[in-house]
């Protein structure tokens, strides 16, 4: 299985999908109906598969196998349009895909596969921006490719926007003839990203989300080391020869995902390659240099950093100017424009840049009959460079294991509640786990994971949810929450509310998980239950509190 955590939500979402045959989940987020923030496409695919039969593991995967195949697919149709031969189109599209940019971030989930499926979205914009003929006809599948992109992933969303434009910046300039047809194809381009944008505010409901700092930027911003050097760990081969730099997140600002991802010196060696035997079109490889170079600069984030380093002390992943005080330039644009301002994990747009170097490697060597051999042989040599340990396939293990792990929990769980019942767990907060359970069990449940749709939904709660405090800012159990309990119940608000001992984003990480609110808990059900109003069912992990009938 991929990824585990974020599955947890995908599948979720998934299944609530696949109960009510709607685009909205009904189960989670209540009282209104939930969109899913991101992976959208995903989601679907999921959902798809669990109608067909499937258990859950068994569902994402074959949903996530789906559309990577769209991504290799994309990956050889974009290499045939740049006149690349049918061997070195397949070879460059395993190519690709073997970039630990695209598998590292499988935990992430749609995010992966939107970067995996840059090639196929420039295949979809190819005839819009920069071939030679008809555009009219090519313009539903460059919608498509919109519609797709905006709803799997923000980010490349945003990247492929920006490889549109940088794409017919160059082509306009190549042409002889009139200029209304430039204008054409950009009017269509830009009418294909708006469609898809309104599509995705009517669906979720909301134009923008809650804006970070700069410091957030500047933190998931790369290091320059990071572009040019595997973290130690990771890729074998790079580990035998002691290419790979040792690497620890206490060193470093952001996560651990900036520094080991972002290198990119193996495709800018292939690159380089290509260049020099290049005989492809020479405009179409500058174009994919332009993405390329503008992807890696925006990966930087508002300020150059080359091994800069945490002090010792400073907690969290945001970095102070003061810590990396050169600018890139670009805060201006992170602050200020739409689509930027929202991309705080900066070091993704790496992913943009190895994109435009995957593309300008393909596109020089196209229509090359001398020395055919060569681009396949630096093909081969980068997947073999991209390779991981294979202990890195014991995590597939891993994932399929916790899941499995959590639908039996799941299980247990099951018979203590009954189907269609309102539930409201406490603490609540970034309720990943509630997110699968409550669909998979069949209740509805107010709770909701991930940032995007727990802010849309507590909005919408009534004011007696409202008033329990959000676990991620207060972990304790106070005086008043018996009180809180009773009044949800009394007032209808819920027909059960179920009191967790464990965080319900914990086992994003696996299971068995700590039951760190227990005992306080326990106590509080001790005291709900000397009230001849309410009956408390204890199980595992949760104290159920109902009114009496």
């Amino acid at each position: 299985m991929p990824a585990f955590g974020q599955a947890l939500w995908v599948i979720g979402f998934a299944q609530s999908f696949a109960n009510s045959l709607s685009i909205f989940a009904s189960d989670i987020g209540n009282p209104a109906s939930a969109a899913i923030a991101f992976g959208l496409p995903a989601a679907l695919a999921t959902a798809a598969f669990l109608k067909l039969g499937f258990d859950a593991a068994d569902a994402y995967s074959l949903a996530f196998a789906s559309w990577l195949l769209l991504a290799f697919w994309g990956c050889y149709r974009l290499g045939r349009l740049l006149n690349v031969g049918r061997l070195l189109s397949l070879s460059g599209a395993a190519m690709w895909l073997s970039t630990p940019m695209l598998w590292m971030h499988e935990s992430y989930s749609a995010t992966a596969l939107g970067m995996s499926l840059l090639p196929f979205y420039a295949m979809c914009a190819w005839p819009i921006v920069w071939a030679d003929g008809p555009v009219l006809r090519a313009f539903p599948l460059f919608v498509v490719a919109a519609v797709i992109a905006v709803f799997m992933d923000g980010y490349t969303f945003m990247m492929f926007a920006v490889a549109v434009g940088c794409t017919w910046i160059v082509g306009a300039l190549r042409r002889s003839g009139p200029w209304t047809r430039s204008a054409l194809r950009i009017g269509l381009a830009g009418a294909a990203f708006l469609i898809a944008y309104v599509l995705y505010v009517l669906y979720i409901g909301r134009t923008s989300f809650d804006l970070v700092s700069l410091d957030i930027f500047r933190g998931w911003g790369a290091n320059i080391e990071f572009l040019l050097r595997p973290v130690l760990g990771l890729l074998w081969l790079s580990d035998w020869t002691g290419f790979a730099e040792s690497r620890s997140a206490t060193d470093y600002f952001g996560d651990p995902s900036v520094f080991t991802t972002s290198h990119a010196v193996f495709l800018m060696l292939a690159a380089a390659v290509g260049l020099i035997i290049n005989r492809g079109d020479r405009r179409a490889v500058y174009a994919f240099i332009a993405i390329a170079l503008i992807g890696f600069y925006f990966s930087l984030g508002p300020s150059f950093k080359f091994y800069a380093m945490k002090p010792g002390g400073v907690v969290g992943g945001a970095m102070p100017e003061t810590y990396a005080p050169i600018p890139t330039g670009t805060a201006w644009i992170s602050s200020n424009l739409p689509g930027f301002d929202a991309m705080r994990a900066a070091y993704r747009w790496s992913a943009l840049g190895m994109f435009g170097l995957w593309a300008a490697f393909m596109a020089s060597t196209a229509a090359r009959r001398s020395l055919a051999g060569v681009p396949i042989l630096v093909a081969c040599a980068v997947m073999l460079l991209n390779l991981p340990h294979m202990t890195w396939l014991d995590t597939y293990i891993d994932h399929r294991q916790n899941m499995l792990a959590v639908e039996a929990v799941a299980s247990n769980i099951d018979q203590n509640f009954t189907d269609g019942e309102r539930v409201f767990f406490a603490p609540w907060g970034n309720d990943f786990f509630v997110t699968f359970l409550a669909p998979t069990i069949g209740i509805s449940a107010f709770n909701i994971g991930g940032d995007k749709n727990m802010a849309i939904a507590v909005k919408q709660w009534p004011d007696v949810l409202q008033a329990f405090p959000q676990r991620e800012a207060d972990r304790t159990i106070g005086p008043n929450y018996a009180d809180l309990v009773t009044t949800v119940l009394t007032t209808k608000t819920a027909d059960a509310v179920a009191l967790s001992f464990i965080d319900n984003f914990a086992p994003t990480q696996g299971w068995p998980v700590d039951q760190e609110f227990k005992g306080d808990l326990l106590r509080l059900a001790d005291t709900l239950e000397a009230n001849p109003a309410l009956s408390v069912t204890r199980t595992d992990d949760y104290a159920i509190i109902r009114l009496r009938h």
